[in-house]
């Protein structure tokens, strides 16, 4: 197992970044905060900021991975494989609209890059195409709803579902539930109804995210 893998694998919650939550606090304060928060290695970052371009988000990503080697913690960047090969992360996430699972993997090899592969998917079956592709931790929501997707909700029994055909696929990708976990009893419910982590942005940055691990 790589060692990006292994990040991976100590992980149970996914901490998503949004520079908007976390007022004046500094970005790396507010980082080693949230990693601090639990033992070494059990939350990783997913670094979430759509309006950087580039050099600002490579910039950014850099910074991210000084704190996040302290901790032991994984980072993914979000859609950018180019600024997370750069940046040194232990992977990239992939959006549903974004890059193919499949051709992530064949740049990261052919860069000599042993790096993780995550992505979003809104349903079941896409949890179960993405895993053949090649995925190792594939997100999938949003269990409850939230503000930005209202009415929108898939409910826990997608997250069984899921976890079961991957199983009886005999697929290694980590199933990882996302939307309205804001808090200790429902971090509990995904996980009780089968995934590995749990993944958030408000509860992350502005709640007690050790409440989540």
């Amino acid at each position: 197992m790589s060692a990006a893998r292994a990040r991976l694998a100590a992980a149970r919650v996914c901490a998503v970044t949004d520079r908007r939550l976390l007022g004046d606090e500094p970005f790396e304060a507010a980082l080693d905060r949230v990693l601090a928060a639990a033992p070494p290695g059990r939350i990783c970052v997913q670094l979430r900021e759509k309006d950087l371009d580039g050099g600002a988000l490579l910039a950014l990503a850099r910074r991210a991975r000084a704190v996040t080697a302290r901790h032991d913690a994984a980072l993914l960047v979000n859609d950018r494989l180019d600024v997370a090969l750069a940046a040194d992360a232990d992977g990239v996430h992939l959006p549903e609209a974004g890059m193919d699972v499949a051709t992530a993997r064949a740049i990261a090899a052919r860069a000599g890059a042993a790096i993780v592969v995550g992505c979003s998917r809104h349903d079941v079956a896409g949890v179960v195409a993405a895993a053949r592709a090649g995925a190792d931790l594939v997100v999938l929501g949003p269990v409850w709803t939230t503000p930005s997707k209202p009415g929108l909700a898939i409910g826990l029994d997608a997250i069984t579902d899921a976890t079961a055909q991957l199983a009886a696929a005999g697929l290694a990708a980590r199933a990882c539930a996302i939307g309205g976990i804001e808090d200790a009893a429902r971090a509990a419910a995904a996980r009780d109804a089968g995934a590995a982590l749990v993944a958030c942005i408000r509860a992350a940055w502005r709640g007690d995210v050790a409440t989540l691990v």
